[in-house]
């Protein structure tokens, strides 16, 4: 159960039932705002307020809860303890969900134009444009965010307690360099040893730290200091040289020059809606999934090793071992 502390009386404060909150609606909207969407310009855009309100009510919602909001590194965030803010970003989701308003939903950069778009129905989007996941994660676990579209397996860890990845689909992570690349001469005689003498498009390190232990196992990540058998540092034509990662799906992304390796990392991916485990049996969830795993349905006419996940049993999907 949930105390909140009694209502205070002032502007900007809900009198009354603590069960609706301590501050008003649009308070913690422009706060979680801009930790969010990270500019007062995109807060006033999804949530139909101006710029110099966003600032005002921001940190106003900030001093009620005795916090300060700093920006470092173009991220804003608050400092002091969370945990009154923290519970009633939980207030504030449960009205969202319960009383059908609107909800928030955010994506990797990867899935936005795959999955995200058009934004659905009774949702607003964030940026879509996330690489990393602690980011997004942090966000959904505070609250600020209601659900997220991302890959497995690593959005989520096997043993979360309060959040589940809905598996929609399953992929094969492919190896993609640019016509001409030397690499395409070895045809199918193509090894992972042969991949590993080339630089690799530098991912930052413990993002994806089930896949990177995959692929690093094969000598498939990017190094960042050392000799290669194959020394390409320094040399001007070093993008055209590179070896990047896609599945069936991203691999159009990369541009029409670009093209697979007869090879299939041993790991399997996939897309994943991550959710709080209490929602997610919520009309808005079962209406989310079936559009995206529609979406999915029509993108997998269109590329091979597309497998569409209808009822999959939902959790984490461990990798594949190694071959």
């Amino acid at each position: 159960m949930l105390l909140l502390p009694p209502p205070l009386v002032n502007e900007g404060i809900v009198e009354g039932d603590s069960s609706k909150g301590v501050v008003e609606v649009e308070l913690l909207e422009a706060l979680d705002g801009l930790i969010w969407l990270r500019t007062g310009h995109q807060v006033a855009l999804r949530f139909n307020l101006n710029q110099s309100t966003v600032s005002r009510n921001s940190k106003k919602c900030a001093q009620v809860f005795c916090l300060s909001l700093v920006r470092r590194q173009s991220e804003w965030s608050v400092e002091g303890d969370p945990t009154l803010l923290n519970l009633e970003r939980y207030v504030h989701q449960v009205s969202r969900w319960r009383e059908n308003k609107t909800l928030r939903l955010e994506s990797q950069h990867w899935s936005a134009p795959l999955l995200g778009a058009p934004i659905p129905s009774g949702w607003i989007a964030g940026s879509l444009n996330f690489l990393e996941y602690d980011r997004p994660l942090k966000l959904l676990k505070e609250r600020v965010i209601d659900a997220w579209i991302t890959s497995y397996p690593d959005a989520l860890s096997d043993d979360d307690p309060d959040f589940t990845a809905i598996r929609l689909s399953r992929l094969p992570l492919l190896l993609v360099v640019q016509e001409g690349h030397p690499l395409l001469k070895l045809g199918n005689q193509m090894t992972f040893e042969d991949v590993a003498r080339f630089p690799f498009l530098p991912l930052p390190s413990g993002s994806f730290p089930k896949v990177q232990n995959v692929l690093e196992k094969l000598g498939l990540w990017h190094k960042t200091s050392g000799p290669t058998e194959f020394d390409w540092r320094g040399r001007s034509d070093i993008e055209d040289l590179m070896v990047g990662f896609a599945t069936p799906l991203t691999l159009p992304l990369y541009g029409e020059s670009f093209v697979a390796l007869p090879l299939q990392v041993p790991v399997e991916v996939g897309d994943a809606l991550v959710v709080a485990k209490e929602w997610v049996d919520a009309p808005q969830i079962h209406q989310l999934v079936s559009l995206l795993r529609s979406r999915l349905e029509i993108l997998a006419k269109e590329a091979w090793g597309v497998e569409v996940l209808h009822g999959a049993p939902l959790g984490e999907c461990l990798p594949a071992p190694l071959l």
